[in-house]
């Protein structure tokens, strides 16, 4: 049994070894592929919407693969897209809808989105990112939890975004020593 500290360490010390062997997962290695051969030819939130392979792809990019039915939201998060102040994804309190519209900005390059590195191999290694994250969970979810924290640390700005996410604000509850009962 090793601790979650060593388990961490362990994927952790060589992120980009860790990722590589995700990456040779063979399920994860054909949805990839699968993406990287099929996004240059969407062209419209529509076309986005119908090919629920690569939609459901992107939004486990993305952090959100427990919205994938919820298609109807994420239309008005892509149309709307984020340069508007007031846009539907710039109004919701979880950032990521903000990212998953600003990678694929139908809103602002319209066919173009698409072909953009961010909207290709920048969801690819989101992808891995998070399937990493995934599978050190399924095992122990501290791990799973300190993998998430060092990646979203460098972009908080305030302590709302940390209130704002559960994941984040577990961590820091359970690194000040307060019960989950603090959350409520």
């Amino acid at each position: 049994m090793t601790t979650t500290y060593t388990s961490y360490n362990l994927i952790a010390r060589d992120l980009p070894r860790s990722l590589e062997r995700i990456a040779s997962q063979p399920e994860v290695a054909r949805e990839s592929e699968y993406y990287l051969s099929r996004i240059s030819e969407i062209k419209s939130v529509d076309d986005f919407m119908a090919d629920t392979r690569l939609f459901n792809y992107a939004m486990k990019a993305h952090g959100l693969e427990d919205m994938t039915y919820a298609k109807a939201f994420m239309v008005k998060v892509l149309e709307g897209g984020i340069d508007d102040d007031d846009s539907f994804a710039n109004s919701l309190s979880d950032t990521r809808y903000r990212e998953f519209a600003e990678t694929s900005n139908f809103a602002r390059h319209g066919e173009t989105a698409t072909v953009f590195t961010r909207a290709q191999q920048g969801t690819v290694d989101d992808y891995m990112r998070q399937t990493l994250e995934q599978d050190a969970g399924t095992s122990n979810e501290a791990v799973r939890l300190a993998l998430y924290f060092e990646r979203k640390a460098p972009e908080i700005t305030d302590m709302y975004e940390i209130l704002a996410d559960t994941a984040l604000a577990k961590v820091v509850r359970t690194t000040l020593g307060l019960p989950d009962s603090f959350a409520l």
